[in-house]
């Protein structure tokens, strides 16, 4: 018995030899999860928690998405350390993504954490309710946003976005040219003293034109004047008003005026012949917006030779219109359907709304823009423009002091793609600014019906 005993025993002590290799040990009927360093009847300490993901839906490509957030985990440890950003290719532009949110909201699927928009599809989704609210990272800083930066964050009287790239009102010109032709911008504060500059220009060399105005005008040239007015397209009682409003007469007569001045090219944008009168110096004045001073655009088309020679200034007033924008922007969103509401917020508020998460972009080439008052006078921002001359920077903040956005309806999106060849018939002379008017109108309540009501 004793040597069975003594058997026993040692079995039990290999048992238990073996436990404790295992990482295992009993005490009172419980259990120590493997590796743990818990005394028998003491708490284990917590398992290593298993990171987050985080959904980002963009369009375009996510490559300078991922190249940004490889930046934005160096810079902000804490929020790597739980979370992993999962970026979704919505498609190739902003109305992919808003129509795979549309179909998540009927499937009442969750497609994505948060998402890359235009400004013009907010109104559609905030009518509908289905956007979180952005107040509690916004309102902290609201007083310091510059005027566009706010705009873009509200939508009758909701906060449900943060912009990314903000399309503010910029005219482009050569300097160096327009100086040789004894013209101070500064002067050129109207539509009638836009076309004498471009005239005085051709003074110099016939083949210098102003802006490009072909056949078919991008639709944002157009919204770039209205957005300055308090225009609509309809009332609020979803009247459409492009018959009645005079800001749309006044708006196709001054385009009508500069398409037969002739100090504007006969080219459509984004063309090869578009991109080729920037290389050949044709154009040498362009009113656009922010946009056009990034690499792969007015850098790129105007070459090396150009640079340092264009510099930036505000736009003359067409038709009485004070500042506006070009369909405002891109922003960020977080849909209803968010699985990750609050981390989706943290990383909005540190990307968009913090001082170093937003300069981080300048690493992977966007521009300096300024979110805020006191970051106005930060390095990056007064930094020399890699291609223009002058003090970009300041000229960017004084276009955001006079930012606005058109008054977008819920039918933003179908209006876009209904006005813009009406109104070319009027500026190409195919038919009358009356008849054109009246058409365009009649296809919008036609197609469109009442935009509050869709």
């Amino acid at each position: 018995m004793e040597v069975i005993m003594k058997r026993t025993g040692k079995l039990l002590s290999l048992v238990a030899l073996m436990l404790l290799s295992a990482g295992m040990v009993f005490a009172g009927g419980g259990s120590q999860p493997q590796g743990s360093t818990a005394a028998p009847g003491q708490k284990s300490a917590a398992a290593p928690a298993q990171k987050k993901i985080l959904r980002l839906m963009v369009w375009g490509s996510t490559e300078p998405k991922v190249n940004y957030f490889n930046y934005f985990k160096e810079a902000y440890p804490a929020f790597a350390a739980k979370c992993d950003v999962q970026w979704l290719l919505g498609g190739a532009g902003d109305g992919n993504v808003a129509e795979k949110i549309r179909l998540g909201l009927a499937a009442n699927e969750s497609v994505c954490d948060a998402a890359q928009l235009n400004y013009t599809q907010i109104p559609e989704f905030a009518s509908a309710g289905v956007l979180q609210s952005l107040e509690s990272i916004v309102a902290p800083v609201r007083n310091d946003m510059l005027q566009g930066f706010k705009a873009m964050t509200e939508y009758n009287g909701q906060t449900v976005a943060v912009a990314n790239g903000i399309k503010a009102k910029i005219w482009f010109y050569r300097k160096d040219i327009f100086d040789k032709a004894g013209i101070n911008v500064e002067n050129v504060k109207t539509l009638d003293d836009f076309i004498a500059a471009g005239k005085k220009l051709q003074q110099i060399n016939p083949k210098y034109m102003m802006w490009a105005l072909g056949p078919s005008i991008s639709q944002y040239n157009y919204m770039m004047v209205l957005s300055g007015t308090n225009s609509t397209f309809a009332d609020k009682n979803g009247k459409f008003q492009l018959t009645t409003d005079p800001n749309f007469k006044k708006l196709l007569e001054a385009f009508k005026k500069l398409h037969d001045s002739g100090v504007v090219a006969k080219i459509n944008e984004w063309t090869p012949d578009w991109e080729k009168a920037f290389a050949d110096e044709v154009l040498v004045s362009y009113p656009n917006a922010t946009w056009l001073a990034n690499q792969t655009f007015l850098p790129k088309y105007a070459s090396d030779q150009q640079k340092g020679k264009w510099y930036a200034t505000q736009w003359p007033s067409f038709i009485g219109e004070v500042g506006g924008s070009e369909a405002g922007g891109d922003v960020y969103v977080i849909p209803k359907f968010s699985k990750e509401v609050d981390l989706a917020k943290e990383y909005l508020k540190l990307s968009f709304l913090d001082r170093e998460g937003w300069f981080l972009r300048t690493k992977v080439g966007g521009a300096p823009v300024p979110v805020m008052k006191s970051w106005a006078n930060d390095p990056r921002v007064t930094a020399p423009h890699i291609f223009l001359g002058g003090n970009y920077g300041q000229e960017v903040i004084k276009a955001l002091d006079n930012f606005k956005l058109f008054g977008w309806d819920p039918a933003a999106a179908l209006e876009l793609s209904i006005f813009n060849s009406y109104f070319d018939a009027a500026v190409n002379g195919t038919a009358t600014i009356d008849d054109s008017l009246k058409s365009a109108q009649a296809a919008l309540e036609s197609q469109v019906g009442n935009p509050w009501k869709r």
